[in-house]
């Protein structure tokens, strides 16, 4: 009878066992398929930020290639700008000589001038002489 008994319990307990395993695998594969679900989920969440990202970028790729474009033109405007202005210094600085040299020019033909009309009056009082002499 005591061995009947100690027989029935292990039979229970190994009947205890076995289900539990099998309650266990039940949970173990259903929690599975919820982590399954939730990576499936994770991962279209991903390839959604992922075709966001790069979508952005390729926008923000179009928009620097444009900047860019635009950035070339300031600088050529820029360099045909400054590339004027040194005309005009140079320009400038040749009209001051151009100038200088004008007034120089003037200042020695007054001299001339003046030279000039000494001169004539230096002859007129010579044929006053002469005149006076034959006279």
């Amino acid at each position: 009878m005591i061995g009947k008994m100690a027989l029935c319990l292990i039979v229970v307990l190994l009947f205890g066992f076995l289900i539990g395993w099998l309650f266990s695998k039940a949970l173990k594969s259903e929690k599975g398929d919820i982590e399954l679900d939730n990576e499936d989920s994770r991962l279209k969440e991903l390839e959604k930020l992922y075709s966001n990202e790069k979508r952005i970028t390729n926008e923000y790729s179009k928009k620097n290639r444009e900047l860019k474009g635009e950035l070339m033109k300031k600088v050529n405007l820029l360099k045909d700008t400054s590339l004027v202005v040194d005309e005009l210094r140079k320009g400038s600085t040749q009209k001051d000589k151009n100038i200088a040299r004008v007034n120089e020019l003037e200042m020695l033909l007054e001299r001339k001038e003046s030279e000039l009309r000494e001169f004539e009056t230096v002859l007129i009082k010579a044929e006053d002489m002469i005149e006076k002499l034959r006279g």
